[in-house]
């Protein structure tokens, strides 16, 4: 029998957010951890060796575990513990660990695969995810199924069987380290994979797997800098600005979210306030008017739409197309897809309020804004033009010459910009033919990712705002996004999952 009582933690940390001294005081035990960091940076260790990282600043060492192998683009490579285990993770295009293996004397002891929705090991038959919740495991040897209840911060701390038994109870430190674990054996324990937090905690090394980092709950700190920089703050290791009893980091870095959610979000903010969604199009390619389709249906009441048409005089509505293609600074339509969704753009404009904008190339937004509000714009607004005019924050050289208004750059920071926020696709920023260094950029965004409707992560979207605006919408789900988006980190195949929207009965 384990008695159980209370206990006492103290975090101490220094004035670049680093722990440096973890205290535990309790009637049976006092321990206390103590992390030496470099005097040059914020890389931290717990045995006193501050240059044990590589060039990067990836750790290298776990203290009596094993040793750390990188791969060039700062994804863990291999474990290799003292007892000459090794452990290997491989990694698809898109930096997801698709597979681990554990060899002993160059045999392979055991294997898991992942998949967008299933993982598969020797002694594991499958998965089933939600999101990134773990609704339930079926293992092979006892065919057993593990319902996994989930805390405000997607943390399994309780396991039911199909009679709703209690398989497991566990409890957490702030930093997902087991402060208990309750089960009828130990085995019932031990295959328990998806704890903290909803992640995975390789039983090699006790690390969790985020998808863009690993974090050492021992050490309360990610094992790697942060790739994006300094978005949110100096300190590259720190985990959800150490307050981990509010906040998650669902990848180890930006946020993403379904398409549910996302719609369930902005219905929410809709009830009450105004919103404009500015979406950003690479002009001869499908993904901005595929995004505008999506949006359609998707809220509650109609929305106008406007588009960017640099060869009209003045803004204006649109009456009719009748006449002529809706993108009419196209000269030719090669791609069948394209047209295709031309096509359904425009018919869509027929059934809703429609306008032209950014009239003589873009000479005066402002004229813009008033010629529209004089013609009788009112209401919430869907508008579609090139991704430029919501990435730049300053005038390129072909706007330089063409007498661009500055004012352009970005358009939504200019028209309505307390009720305006940008979304553009991952393809077209992939495909974008311009630089989008920070040169251009210049000033902070905040922002997520949204799986699209079809829920491919290829064809996801980034949501960006200004802060004031993104985060009184989005909450602690948006986060600052790098200037140079170079630096940004793609999409993550799971998903955040908001509690109001998780709630689940399963009937046992």
């Amino acid at each position: 029998m384990v008695s159980l009582e209370l206990y006492h933690q103290t975090y101490t940390y220094d004035t670049g957010n680093n722990l440096t001294r973890l205290s535990h005081q309790a009637q049976s035990n006092t321990w206390q951890q103590t992390i030496t960091l470099h005097p040059n940076s914020n890389r931290g260790t717990e045995n006193n060796n501050p240059n044990n990282f590589d060039a990067n600043g990836n750790l290298s060492n776990l203290d009596n575990i094993g040793s750390l192998n990188w791969h060039y683009n700062n994804t863990l490579s291999k474990l290799t513990k003292q007892n000459k285990t090794t452990e290997y993770y491989v990694y698809d295009h898109q930096g997801n660990r698709v597979r681990t293996v554990i060899e002993t004397n160059n045999q392979i002891q055991s294997q898991r695969n992942y998949l967008p929705s299933l993982d598969i090991s020797t002694n594991q038959t499958n998965t089933l995810h939600i999101g990134t919740h773990i609704l339930s495991e079926q293992t092979k040897d006892s065919a057993q199924t593990r319902y996994q209840l989930s805390s405000h911060l997607q943390t399994n701390a309780l396991e039911l069987n199909d009679q709703a038994q209690v398989i497991s109870y566990e409890h957490y430190y702030p930093y997902g380290g087991t402060a208990i674990i309750a089960s009828k054996d130990k085995t019932q324990a031990q295959q328990k994979r998806y704890r903290y937090t909803g992640k995975e905690r390789d039983d090699s090394s006790g690390l969790y797997y985020y998808g863009a980092r690993y974090l050492a709950p021992w050490l309360t700190r990610w094992i790697s800098p942060d790739s994006a920089g300094s978005v949110d703050g100096l300190n590259l290791y720190v985990y959800v600005g150490n307050n981990p009893l509010k906040y998650i980091d669902p990848t180890g870095h930006i946020f993403t979210i379904s398409w549910d959610d996302f719609v369930f979000i902005l219905n929410k903010h809709l009830s009450t306030k105004k919103l404009n969604l500015w979406v950003g199009e690479n002009h001869d390619e499908v993904e901005g008017g595929k995004i505008i389709l999506d949006l359609n249906g998707s809220f509650w009441e109609d929305r106008n739409l406007i588009f960017e048409e640099t060869d009209h005089t003045k803004a204006e509505p649109l009456s009719s197309w009748s006449s002529g293609a809706p993108y009419l600074r196209f000269t030719t339509l090669n791609s069948q897809k394209l047209r295709e969704m031309v096509r359904s753009v425009h018919e869509l404009s027929k059934r809703r309020k429609s306008y032209a904008f950014a009239a003589n190339d873009w000479k005066d937004l402002a004229l813009d804004y008033v010629e529209l509000k004089r013609q009788g714009l009112t209401g919430e607004s869907d508008f579609l033009l090139g991704a430029a005019h919501l990435l730049f924050h300053k005038l390129h050289t072909y706007a330089k010459q063409s007498g661009m208004d500055e004012k352009s750059f970005p358009a939504y920071w200019n028209f309505e910009p307390d009720t305006s926020i940008a979304l553009i696709s991952k393809q077209t920023l992939d495909n974008f033919p311009m630089s989008l260094s920070k040169d251009l950029r210049g000033k902070e965004e905040y922002g997520l990712w949204v799986h699209n409707k079809d829920g491919l992560v290829k064809n996801s979207i980034l949501i960006l705002g200004q802060k004031h605006v993104i985060k009184g919408i989005f909450g602690d789900l948006a986060t600052k996004i790098p200037r140079d988006l170079h630096l940004l980190t793609p999409p993550s195949r799971s998903t955040a999952s908001l509690p109001v929207r998780t709630k689940r009965c399963v009937i046992l």
